[in-house]
């Protein structure tokens, strides 16, 4: 018989494939314990991995709901409730905004307004100010605000050429709100004015440019003033002041004053290059440069008023009687005038005066010419 009884003892020989059988051979129990214990675990093994798999999701589910809420941008919804100011400062870009955003209470996270400028594609629309924003607002309504102008706190201001210091500072503090001790206070810091270099006036008389300003609510005193004396400097840097004075022969604080009288004394632009070759001509000629404006600047300045003048007074304004400049500028001229002079009119004129009721001047190197203009005026009730 081929084969020996261990391979007929083969779990799998059908006389050993009941338990009774195999209770009545000698380790046939141990090897169905075994049977029955793999059928256990291959019944059991789909289930485990079952539970395995939902328990891998669970905590896939948890780790990546944990780790999305990171990267998820809080954020409010709306347009927000109640207002705040936010202040933009020159040069800020939108991380800088939205810092201040989150600062004031109106976004709920910088990402939040970062985003919502990049998506915009106007990140680099937004400009220095102050402005109305509201609290609590979504990234998108706060930089929808941020570019609104209407949103912009800003007092607009226009100051007229030909103003004199106390006009503008008083003007200043009426549509600003600032106490006009302070910018007294401000215009007497000479050295804090950032003027050109070469000038040292002892007054900030004639670098209060002309021109329409916007200030921001929260801007001091000095500030303001600052800003107008800037705008000055960026002018005499655009026209060649300077070079312009010393072609001339004169300092350009000479020419400074010589343009106020221009704009204290000329109402068109036709006559300003005029008026500024008969005070040349009458310098070069050393005699009094006669002008009217300095006189009435000279009372103004002793505070009385202008029109009490007797072009008699003992000033250093009263250029009737001095030969000379007066010491300090009589006006803030604007453009025009700061061109006129240092590019005057070609002429011998000396004299000038008011020729018809708009205000136009005629100009005469004859005295005769001008003594009949001067009673020509005076019967109209032109001004002279």
């Amino acid at each position: 018989m081929e084969g020996s009884i261990d391979e007929l003892r083969d779990d799998d020989h059908p006389l050993f494939d009941s338990d009774d059988g195999a209770s009545h051979v000698p380790g046939a129990r141990k090897r169905a314990q075994r049977r029955q214990r793999r059928r256990r675990r291959h019944r059991l093994a789909p289930i485990i991995a079952i539970v395995l798999i939902l328990g891998l999701i669970a905590v896939s589910y948890q780790i990546v709901s944990s780790v999305s809420k990171r990267f998820v941008t809080p954020d409010y919804s709306g347009s927000g409730q109640g207002f705040t100011r936010v202040k933009v400062s020159p040069g800020d870009g939108a991380t800088d905004v939205a810092a201040a955003m989150v600062k004031a209470g109106v976004v709920k996270s910088s990402r939040a307004f970062i985003n919502a400028a990049e998506n915009s594609g106007r990140a680099s629309d937004i400009q220095a100010g102050v402005y109305k924003v509201r609290l609590r607002s979504s990234g998108e309504a706060a930089m929808a605000a941020i570019l609104d102008p209407a949103n912009r706190l800003v007092s607009q201001v226009t100051i007229p050429e030909g103003y004199t210091e106390r006009q503008v500072l008083t003007l200043l503090a009426s549509k600003t709100g600032l106490p006009i001790a302070e910018l007294r206070a401000a215009a007497g810091k000479i050295s804090n004015l950032g003027l050109p270099e070469g000038m040292s006036p002892k007054t900030a008389e004639g670098f209060l440019f002309p021109s329409t300003y916007e200030f921001d609510p929260d801007q001091s005193a000095d500030e303001v003033v600052q800003q107008l004396a800037g705008q000055f400097a960026a002018e005499y840097r655009k026209l060649g002041f300077a070079a312009g004075a010393k072609a001339l022969k004169l300092t350009p604080y000479q020419a400074l004053i010589i343009a106020s009288l221009i704009e204290s004394e000329a109402k068109f632009p036709e006559d300003r290059p005029k008026v500024a070759r008969v005070i040349l001509n009458r310098m070069a000629k050393g005699t009094p440069i006669g002008i009217d404006a300095a006189n009435r600047y000279g009372v103004a300045l002793t505070g009385k008023d202008p029109d009490s003048v007797t072009y008699t007074e003992d000033s250093p304004y009263n250029v009737r009687t001095r030969v000379g400049l007066p010491p300090t500028p009589v006006s803030n001229p604007g453009e025009a005038s700061l061109q006129a002079a240092i590019q005057p009119a070609a002429g011998d004129w000396i004299y000038y005066v008011v020729s018809d009721s708009a205000g136009h001047h005629v100009f005469t190197a004859d005295e005769d010419v001008f003594t009949a203009a001067v009673a020509k005026c005076k019967a109209n009730g032109w001004g002279c």
